[in-house]
Parts: structure tokens; sequence; C-alpha cells
């Protein structure tokens, strides 16, 4: 740690407070909350939708079933640390095309005939089991089981290399596959919407399960039939919490900046929803019309998601008198977020948090190394950490 911080014991766990930085957190008044990981607990949900929609992917073109570890916690983990994977149809494509390229050449040369044998067909289901008829008809999965379990290590070396241009570096990282590279993005049309791109529908289908997703999609779902991994989903934030809050800044100022779509948040919080200023929350569809328009008025296409603080500064804009807002987050990626705003924006400070990380030991390591202003065990503890910063106590 390069920075010196407090230390404090708050309902059995450790928060750590930045010396430093004791001044600015006396003036906050607001907060904006990343939601996926802070609002709400997503190791159940979001996390296994990852490692499920590989599986699902791999299982179909091979007839093998790859282990739980295959895609591990903490290659998950690794991804996001980058700051470039906030997306998780990202992760997911990036994480299945490296497993594609490290199949048996077999495999390849059955995926890449096939695939473009396919390019004909306009409907992705249909295109979507051509390609898995013809590889189970020429490649033989024997031993694959021994293959992938030597991947492991390969996939986290990979995901070493990647930075915050995340997926966009993907094509250069498989330059030597180029054939492969092509087909797999073709088959599994991604990036594109539901309901257009395989991958991007597979696993909303997997998150939300069979009903949601034919209420929010208004789709029938094409390639799975069952619960939603979404169901385990539990919300983390308490509304006693909202009241200490609103008691310390004296009014409810309270805004999200989330890369997860306004239904989803809205299936899982309810009512909870209501409390935040509806003119300061930001979800994917707010971000992607943005970036639409802007293609549409200037001919640029522009990524506003994390960690572009676009979403961080149109949530401010809607937020009552700040002196100080405090942005918290679950990610490295969050926290990449606020120091890019502060440079534009010096009233953002970052509080991380870690007891619904898969890895909280290695979560704190990075917070403190990434010297954010406060490390919590969750959003929970807040109120009782800036009452003691805002109240003068002995820290």
């Amino acid at each position: 740690m390069s920075k010196e911080y407090v230390e404090m014991e708050v309902n059995g766990e450790k928060a750590y407070i930045r010396k430093d930085a004791l001044g600015e957190l006396k003036k906050v008044n607001a907060v904006v909350f990343d939601c996926d990981g802070v609002l709400i607990d997503i190791r159940g949900s979001y996390n296994q939708a990852i490692r499920e929609t590989v599986a699902y992917f791999l299982e179909t073109l091979t007839g093998f079933t790859p282990s739980e570890n295959a895609v591990s916690k903490e290659l998950i983990y690794l991804f996001r640390k980058t700051g470039g994977f906030n997306n998780d149809w990202d992760t997911t494509y990036t994480i299945l095309l490296l497993i594609l390229s490290r199949l048996p050449k077999q495999f390849q040369e059955a995926f890449e005939k096939y695939t473009s044998l396919s390019l004909g067909e306009a409907d992705i289901t249909r295109r979507f089991l051509s390609v898995k008829n013809g590889v189970r008809k020429e490649y033989d999965p024997t031993n694959l089981d021994l293959q992938m379990a030597k991947l492991e290590d390969v996939l986290k070396q990979f995901a070493l290399t990647f930075d915050s241009f995340g997926i966009a570096s993907l094509e250069d990282k498989l330059k030597n596959i180029p054939e492969l590279y092509a087909a797999a993005k073709s088959w599994l049309a991604y990036p594109g919407e539901v309901g257009t791109s395989v991958l991007t529908t597979a696993f909303e289908e997997i998150f939300c399960g069979s009903q949601l997703f034919k209420v929010l999609y208004g789709k029938d779902p094409r390639f799975y039939n069952g619960r939603g991994l979404i169901e385990n989903e539990r919300v983390i934030i308490r509304p006693e919490t909202l009241d200490r809050l609103t008691r310390i800044f004296g009014e409810a100022n309270f805004g999200i900046a989330s890369g997860r779509p306004a239904k989803l948040a809205e299936f899982t919080l309810k009512e909870l929803l209501k409390r935040f200023d509806s003119k300061a929350t930001v979800f994917l569809e707010d971000i992607e019309e943005v970036e639409r328009e802007t293609f549409r008025d200037q001919r640029v296409k522009v990524n506003l998601k994390k960690p572009n603080p676009f979403s961080l500064f149109h949530s401010l804009k809607a937020l009552k008198h700040v002196a100080s807002a405090l942005y918290v987050g679950d990610s490295m990626e969050d926290a990449i977020m606020v120091k890019t705003a502060d440079t534009v924006d010096s009233r953002f400070l970052f509080a991380g948090v870690y007891r619904h990380s898969d890895l909280k030991e290695d979560i704190i390591s990075d917070f403190l190394k990434g010297e954010a202003e406060l490390v919590l065990p969750s959003v929970n503890e807040l109120p009782v950490v800036l009452n003691a910063v805002k109240g003068g106590e002995t820290l």
C-alpha cells in the first residue's frame, strides 16, 4: 500500500479508511451505487451464467460436458480485474473463443467447414443446429476431458494479458488463427442483440429462465427452457441502510450507475428501486441509447460503458447540492471509472465492497493497492463508517 489506511471493525469485519481522504469523506452528501455485487448478490446468477453459457456451447459442439472448474471463479475475477470486461456477454464470448482456439485441429477444421456451409441460413436456430450436427458428425471428443483439465492455467495467463480495452483486443490475440476466429464470430453472431446473436440470446435465456425471457424480450426461448439463474439473486442493501444515509445527508440523495438492464434490476430490487432518484439512475438501455444517438448524429461509434465514466456523470447531474459523492462498487473496473472521472470532476470518491465477492482477500488487496478512499465489507456498513468520519471520532 502506498497510502496509509485506518482500520475499523464493523460487524466483525474490517473497513479501511484512507487517511489523506478523511477531509473529502467528511463532505460526502450523495452516493451513487453500482448494482451488481453492491445492491444485488450476483454470485449465483451472472457469474454462474458465464460458466453455464460457456459449458452449453462446448457441450453443443463436442458432446463433452466440461467441469465447473473449466471456467473458475478466479478466471472470471481476473477478467473483471482488467477493467475491460464489465459486460458479461463479452466475458463469456472471450472465454469461449479462447477455449475453442485451444481445441484439437480436428475440431477446428470441422467447425470452420460447417460454419462456412451455414452462412446462407438466415435463421439463427437453424444455423446453430446445422453447425452443431456437422461438427458432432466429424469430431471425436475422446480425451477432451484431459485437454480441458490443462486449460485452466492457460486461460488465466490469457486473462492477465488483457487491459481496459477488453474485447477490442481479442482479434489481435487470436491473429494466428484468423479462420477459426472468423468462424466463431459468424456462428455466434457476436456482438449482437437478443434474437440476432446466438451467444447473447442463449446467455439471456439461461440467466432469465424461459418465462422471464419471454416477458422481457417478447420471444420464445430457442436454446434453453428452465429456471433462470436470476432467481438465485439476493438483495444486499437493506432499507434501513438508505434510511440511515438519508439522516446523515439530510435528504435521500442516491443514484445508480450500472451496466445492468433496467428491467432486470426491477425484477430483483422490486419496490426498493423506488428509493433511488429515478433521474439519477443509469442502466444499460440509457447508455446504449446515447451510443446510438452519437452514431446517428456524428457517425462516430463510441463505447460509453464502464470504465467510461459517462454513467457516473449522468447520475451526478441529477443529484442535489453535491459537495462530494461516493461511488460504491465491487470491482477494479469501478475504481478505474472513478479515477477517470476524477480527471474531469474531483468530487467523486470510491468505496470498494468485498463481502459478496468470490475472492474476498484478492479484491481487498486490489482496492488497497488501487488507493480506494474506502474499503468496506458491504454497502450496509457505509452509514456506520460515514458517521464515524463525519462525527470526528478518533480513527
